[in-house]
């Protein structure tokens, strides 16, 4: 059931177009703006054509490609673990190893394609320290602004950014989603024997585990709220291929692999329970000092009084039968209803399904 990590195709995407942007603004800003002012040479005369605004293209292109796959290799590595200082850092000299490879790159391309007019390419070595200067400071600036951005968006979660730059939540809005609660067992228990500094260590590593996992399977992560996370999904991409529930059992997986990891660093195998509920919320932009999307609707109650039960039932992952009915092809699932239940501050009894992974 692993799954490998799913490059984010929409953050790549957006990476390259801004890169492109930034390129071709660099450009334009600093030849197309003041042309009429320079002396006629080789160089004037090169961007001009159509060579010197693919070079811009292209350099946008290959260092965007570059530049996103630094953050996702960083993103997917133990560095992830250290402090933004240090990440930033890192990050920072691998980007101008990124950025010489394709300044690099771009000029042997064109010296062995012969596409640029005679001495044009030589006149670069002759170019005032200012100048390479000036460039340096311009793609640092627009690296930190672009990483800015990426790490607001990852803040707010994938898409909610640009819904808040545009106010789409402004008015509630009606979404069907489905969500999963997802609590450490015996927390209170580990807490006391651990003390909150190392039990705060615990829950990060755990979480830390838990984001490859989410990435694959398309989930969101709505809420940390202590010991207690909360996923989400839109309803299509949460059934399709059953990623809701391949999620807490990929996580549970990914725990027990690396169960000496814990025991050795902590004394104990952390373990999981989880409820889920499918349905109606209403999606707000909420709060303004602290501004955030929340989801409000009876499904995250029941999720939660759902999740409740684990421990009453001594399983590991409950269901509502709402969102039960919705699972349709189990391939390699299994499905038994545990029972009505009353749960708390619920009118009417609600029918709970226990899943588990055939052959466990």
């Amino acid at each position: 059931m692993k799954r490998p990590p799913r490059i984010p195709l929409r953050e790549w995407l957006m990476i390259v177009a801004a890169w492109v942007f930034i390129m071709y603004f660099y450009g334009f800003t600093a030849f197309w703006g003041m042309s009429d002012y320079l002396r006629e040479a080789v160089i004037t005369d090169y961007m001009r054509t159509w060579p010197a605004h693919m070079e811009m293209i292209l350099g946008g292109v290959f260092f965007g490609l570059l530049f996103a796959a630094v953050n996702t290799a960083t993103d997917r590595s133990p560095l992830r673990r250290k402090s933004i200082g240090h990440i930033i850092a890192v990050r920072s000299i691998l980007y101008i190893l990124a950025w010489l490879s394709v300044v690099a790159g771009t000029y042997l391309l064109y010296r062995g394609l012969e596409i640029v007019p005679e001495g044009s390419l030589d006149a670069l070595k002759h170019l005032p320290p200012l100048y390479l200067v000036s460039l340096f400071a311009y793609f640092a600036l627009f690296s930190i602004l672009v990483n800015f951005v990426l790490q607001v968006s990852r803040k707010f979660g994938p898409g909610n950014l640009s819904k808040l730059i545009t106010g789409t939540y402004q008015n509630p809005q009606e979404e069907k989603r489905i969500f999963l609660f997802l609590d450490l067992k015996g927390s209170t228990t580990i807490a006391e024997r651990l003390g909150h500094r190392a039990y705060s260590r615990l829950l990060r590593d755990c979480y830390h585990d838990l984001t490859d996992i989410v990435l694959a399977y398309r989930s969101e992560i709505y809420q940390y709220v202590g010991d207690e996370v909360v996923l989400s999904w839109r309803v299509r991409e949460g059934l399709d291929d059953l990623n809701c529930l391949k999620t807490f059992f990929a996580f549970e997986k990914k725990l027990r692999e690396r169960e000496g990891f814990y025991v050795a660093g902590y004394g104990t195998r952390p373990e999981f329970k989880g409820g889920m509920d499918m349905g109606t919320v209403t999606a707000a932009e909420v709060g303004d000092i602290k501004r955030e999307i929340a989801y409000h609707g009876d499904v995250l109650n029941t999720a939660s009084r759902i999740q409740g039960q684990c421990k009453v039932f001594n399983k590991s992952l409950l269901v509502s039968e709402r969102l039960a009915r919705n699972l349709t092809r189990m391939n390699g699932f299994t499905k038994d209803l545990v029972g009505e239940l009353e749960l708390r501050g619920k009118e009417n009894a609600v029918g709970v399904y226990s899943i588990g992974m055939r052959g466990n």
